[in-house]
């Protein structure tokens, strides 16, 4: 009586854990239901509102009648692609029964895909245009940024700075020039380049006086700005081409001191008389600015 007793709990628990496992393998064999496929005219749709969004991020208003006519300079190509897909699409809107063969399915999507890297490319190129004028500031030779900080506001503690920062470099551009003099004892090649180099520089404060207190926006502060990132740039150039050559010179070849204090003054004043030219090219792309 005992042994049978134990028995049949046994084949109780066996049979309840049976049933457990099979419940659990109904559940996890049951299966998803695939997501509806969009059809046709639900995914021409999705992308005609694709396209609309990208017009109206560029600046366009994506009219229902013509998407492309407000988008000069496109090319013929894109062109052809924007008025086959507004003629499609208002075929698709008049007759509710028009719809695309499979050939001309592949057609729309591909003359959508092909306007569409278009605009996002026309879209990558605004959008770091404005990051570049957001984040426009008067960095160290960088010409482009000089100008166009011109419609900004400079800050008058960045003026402030960069006006302590003129006064040091010209004191040093002009502590250089007569030790260049007084070491080349008065050479008259050397007087004569420094003279022209003074002069040169004279007419290029000149000329971005005259013309950047009518175009910028702060003029005094603006100038002050760009008077000083220019004489770092004069003075970065005496290092290298002057001040350096020489005191190597002067360590392991002394006669030839000279000369090469000749040779660099000279590099030194023809790239002081190339910027006096690009001066004048960069007063030309300067609006409402006054020529004499």
């Amino acid at each position: 009586m005992e042994s049978s007793f134990k028995d049949s709990v046994n084949e109780c628990k066996q049979g309840s854990y049976k049933v457990h496992m099979n419940s659990e393998q109904a559940y996890t064999k049951e299966e998803i239901p695939p997501k509806p496929e969009l059809t046709q005219s639900e995914l021409i749709a999705q992308w005609r509102l694709n396209l609309q969004q990208l017009l109206k991020d560029l600046g366009f208003s994506s009219s229902e009648n013509n998407l492309g006519n407000e988008i000069n300079g496109l090319t013929p190509d894109i062109k052809e692609k924007f008025g086959y897909l507004n003629k499609t699409d208002n075929l698709l809107k008049e007759h509710d029964d028009f719809t695309l063969s499979d050939a001309g399915f592949e057609k729309y999507k591909s003359a959508n895909l092909a306007v569409v890297r278009y605009l996002t490319q026309l879209h990558q190129e605004k959008k770091s245009k404005e990051e570049g004028d957001k984040n426009v500031k008067f960095y160290f030779l960088s010409r482009a940024k000089h100008i166009k900080q011109q419609e900004n506001t400079t800050p008058w503690l960045f003026a402030f700075f960069h006006l302590v920062l003129l006064i040091i470099t010209t004191l040093a551009l002009i502590i250089g020039g007569v030790v260049v003099a007084v070491l080349s004892q008065m050479n008259g090649i050397v007087l004569l380049l420094l003279a022209a180099v003074l002069l040169t520089t004279f007419g290029i404060v000149k000329d971005k006086v005259r013309n950047y207190k009518i175009s910028a926006l702060t003029p005094i502060r603006f100038i002050t700005s760009l008077l000083s990132i220019c004489s770092l740039t004069i003075l970065l150039y005496a290092v290298i081409f002057i001040a350096i050559p020489v005191f190597i010179t002067w360590e392991f070849k002394p006669v030839w001191r000279d000369d090469v204090l000749m040779i660099g003054l000279g590099i030194f004043a023809f790239i002081i008389l190339g910027h006096s030219a690009q001066t004048n090219e960069e007063v030309a792309t300067i609006p409402n600015a006054e020529t004499t």
